[in-house]
């Protein structure tokens, strides 16, 4: 009898330590970044990358928007650097400009710096 008690007690524990971990977790997560204030970047549609492509991404407001290709952490092209209004935005980009390789696109503002990762193969 003393063994079930035992084996009980132990069960008990382990979901108040359960329940305690899940409230720790609701309260840290209160000062979550909220997703809808950030511009979204879109990826290629085509991999790997040739000839003209179509960067693609959306600002949930007015924002000033830098977009750039990158090689690496170095600045390769900077296709824009202007405020850009709410909605869906369209930049075209001829990758003959660059050599074939790994590169990387996206965007900065203020608030965040974003980017993926695209292949050229011209």
């Amino acid at each position: 009898m003393e063994r079930i008690i035992e084996f009980l007690v132990i069960t008990l524990l382990i979901l108040l330590a359960i329940i305690a971990y899940r409230y720790l977790l609701k309260y840290l997560s209160k000062g979550n970044v909220n997703q809808a204030l950030f511009c979204e970047l879109y990826s290629l549609d085509h991999e790997p990358a040739m000839g003209e492509v179509s960067f693609y991404f959306v600002c949930p407001e007015t924002t000033f928007v830098t977009f750039c290709i990158w090689k690496g952490d170095e600045v390769i092209k900077q296709l824009t650097s202007k405020e850009f209004e709410k909605g869906g935005h369209l930049l075209k980009f001829q990758t003959s400009e660059i050599e074939n390789g790994v590169y990387y696109f996206g965007i900065e503002t203020a608030k965040q710096k974003t980017q993926k990762r695209f292949t050229v193969q011209n």
